[in-house]
């Protein structure tokens, strides 16, 4: 925020400055803080709670990502430890596991063990945001620090150590796994994926509060404020502009004002009104250059496929959404599903539970690109249609072309 004044008592007002969440690894205590004031992950979930285009596209990608739930390719070679794996990771949880690794960039699975760690009983969620990470010399994270509220956390506060799977003590029965993806110049925390397009989600966020408040307040966003009555001292004219700028600052009272103090007699101090030019075309190209942006960020390659409608890229005819469909599989979706069987796959490893797990898709079978399938295996992980339906389908399909066969021979 700035301020110029001039001889004749004119003050300049620049409102509110932008500042992006700052991604930042400090080395603190025995943790590590992520973000502006530790607060990195409290400020992406701003960011999805204000962000209509944002909290779309972050749920939108997680109902993707999560499908119809996990399944496994083997479940009928394996059924005992399909079983198993079925009892340990409840739907519920996976899901926040899954929703995490979108909004916040990680998500964190907790592992319980038996009371003598000879078996994993238990695979649940717990909430990244209450994370911090140990700082390390070895290269290895072997722990987190848990706080319930690190933004609220007051001297005397010790957060809980819990250890990283595989680095605790005989006695830890509890846990945890983070999975996240590398980015290249961070080593203890990795950023959203959509970290390059947070500011027109708070763009949006602001355009939609800076109209609601004119609406509320009658006002017009910028204004010149005259003082008629004569100039005061410096320190009067700092203390009312003080006041006047915790009134009408930020886009919930207009954004930017002039104050002027002047050496008139006149009593009454007016308000006058300095309209914009063009101001609904303006922020109506606020509106659409924010939206693009995020879906920009989050990588979405066709609108229509989060249920958004929009009038550029791709249309909305089968081919074009199919063409969309495969690409938002193949590029955005597939990478955070391998990325959270990955972890998963480790923890079931602990039991000797040894599958070979995906995330059933949520494409229609004929957005799903078939003609490079070789085996019933890969079928099955594209489409999520069981390898027994799969026979089923084939042997009705002969039966069928038999009895076709011998109408056509006899008939």
């Amino acid at each position: 925020m700035s301020k110029k004044a001039n001889k004749g008592g004119m003050r300049f007002v620049e409102m509110a400055n932008y500042e992006r969440p700052e991604v930042v690894e400090n080395v603190q205590d025995d943790y590590v803080s992520y973000g502006t004031d530790n607060n990195y992950y409290g400020d992406i979930i701003t960011r999805y709670l204000g962000s209509p285009t944002n909290a779309r596209c972050i749920n939108g990608i997680s109902d993707m990502i999560y499908g119809r739930g996990l399944d496994a390719i083997d479940r009928n070679i394996n059924i005992d430890s399909y079983i198993e794996m079925k009892k340990l990771i409840d739907e519920d949880e996976l899901r926040k596991i899954v929703g995490d690794r979108k909004l916040l960039g990680s998500g964190c699975i907790k592992v319980n063990y038996n009371k003598n760690k000879t078996k994993i009983i238990a695979i649940k969620h717990h909430p990244m945001e209450t994370l911090r990470a140990e700082k390390t010399k070895s290269g290895v994270i072997k722990a987190y620090y848990y706080h319930p509220d690190w933004n609220n956390k007051v001297q005397g506060d010790k957060p809980k150590r819990i250890p990283t799977f595989g680095n605790g003590s005989p006695k830890d029965t509890t846990e945890v796994l983070v999975v996240r993806p590398y980015v290249s110049g961070f080593y203890y925390y990795s950023p959203c994926d959509y970290q390059a397009s947070l500011q027109y989600s708070q763009l949006e966020e602001e355009v939609s509060n800076y109209h609601i408040s004119n609406i509320q307040n009658g006002l017009q966003p910028s204004l010149l404020i005259n003082f008629n009555n004569g100039l005061p001292s410096e320190s009067i004219q700092q203390k009312m502009e003080s006041k006047i700028k915790q009134k009408f600052a930020g886009s919930s009272n207009g954004g930017r004002f002039i104050l002027s103090f002047n050496e008139d007699k006149e009593t009454a101090a007016t308000v006058d009104p300095i309209h914009l030019p063009d101001a609904h075309a303006q922020y109506q190209f606020l509106a659409d250059e924010s939206r693009e942006k995020i879906m920009l960020g989050h990588g979405i390659v066709s609108p229509i496929l989060l249920g958004i409608k929009d009038n550029t890229g791709f249309g909305n005819n089968a081919e074009e959404l199919r063409t969309a469909s495969i690409l938002m599989d193949n590029i955005v979706i597939r990478p955070f599903q391998e990325n959270i069987i990955a972890g998963l796959n480790k923890i079931l490893a602990f039991n000797k539970i040894y599958l070979s797990l995906y995330f059933v898709t949520l494409q229609p079978i004929e957005f799903v690109e078939l003609d490079n399938i070789e085996t019933s295996v890969v079928k099955e992980q594209e489409t999520g249609e069981k390898l027994e339906e799969q026979v089923k389908l084939s042997r009705l399909d002969n039966f069928t072309f038999k009895v076709n066969e011998l109408i056509s021979k006899y008939l």
